[in-house]
C-alpha cells in the first residue's frame, strides 16, 4: 500500500505511526452490506493497486462496532512492529478480501493466532483495558486537536493532513519538503483537496534525523 511504498523509499528517515479512529465507536448491531458498500469497495480497489479490494455480496454481516479490531490491534501493537505488521495485513485481509466480521472476538482471535501474537500477554492486555484506553485518546486526539472525520487522513509531522486516497506522489512531495527542512515555508501543494475516503485508520508520518 502507499505508506508501505513510502516506508521502503524513504527507509530510515520516514517513521510511520497508527493511530485509531473508529469510524463506528458505538455497537450498531445488524448491519449488512448494499450495493453502495460494493461500489465503495470497486473505488476504494481501482485507487489502491496494491491492496485487494473484493465487493462483498449483499447482506454479508458487517462489523457491528469499529472498537473491538482496533483494540486488538492496540495489543499487538505492544508487542512490536513486526508482529503488528502481520496482524494489521491479516485484519486488513480479513475485511476487505475475505468478508469475515473483524467485530467478532473469536475471529481476532484466530488472526492473532495466525499472525504469531503472544496469545496469553494478548488476552492479558486487553482484560486489562490498557488497549481500549488507548483507541479512545487516539480518537479524542484525531477529532478535537487534528479535525479528522473521514479515512484514510495522513498526518505529516504533525504539522499538514492529506485525507482520502491521494497518490504517493503528493506523499513525496510533502516528505521531499519536510526532510529539505521546509524551505521557504509554503506548503508544495494544495492540502485542502481531499480526494475521497475509505474506512481504515488514521495514520502519522514522521521524519526522522
Amino acid at each position: 500500500m502507499r505508506l508501505s511504498q513510502i516506508e521502503r523509499d524513504y527507509e530510515g528517515r520516514v517513521d510511520v505511526r497508527w493511530r485509531a479512529f473508529p469510524l463506528i465507536p458505538d455497537h450498531r448491531p445488524g448491519r449488512v452490506s448494499t450495493p453502495a458498500t460494493a461500489e465503495g469497495r470497486r473505488r476504494a480497489g481501482a485507487e489502491e493497486a496494491g491492496a485487494r479490494f473484493e465487493p462483498p455480496p449483499p447482506g454479508t454481516a458487517l462489523p457491528a462496532s469499529s472498537l473491538p479490531a482496533l483494540t486488538a490491534s492496540k495489543a499487538v501493537e505492544q508487542q512490536g512492529p513486526g508482529v503488528f505488521a502481520s496482524f494489521h495485513r491479516a485484519v486488513f485481509t480479513a475485511h476487505f478480501r475475505d468478508h469475515l466480521d473483524i467485530g467478532r472476538p473469536d475471529v481476532l482471535w484466530r488472526l492473532a493466532e495466525s499472525s504469531g501474537v503472544d496469545m496469553a500477554r494478548f488476552r492479558d492486555d486487553c482484560a486489562g483495558g490498557g488497549p481500549h484506553r488507548a483507541v479512545m485518546e487516539d480518537y479524542a486526539e484525531a477529532a478535537g486537536w487534528f479535525g479528522v472525520s473521514a479515512l484514510p487522513t495522513v498526518i505529516f509531522g504533525e504539522k499538514v493532513s492529506l485525507v482520502g486516497a491521494v497518490p504517493v506522489e503528493r506523499y513525496r512531495l510533502l516528505v521531499d519538503w519536510m526532510l529539505a527542512g521546509e524551505p521557504g515555508g509554503l506548503i508544495p501543494l494544495d492540502v485542502r483537496d481531499p480526494t475521497g475516503d475509505v474506512a481504515g485508520q488514521s495514520a502519522v508520518g514522521q521524519q526522522t534525523t
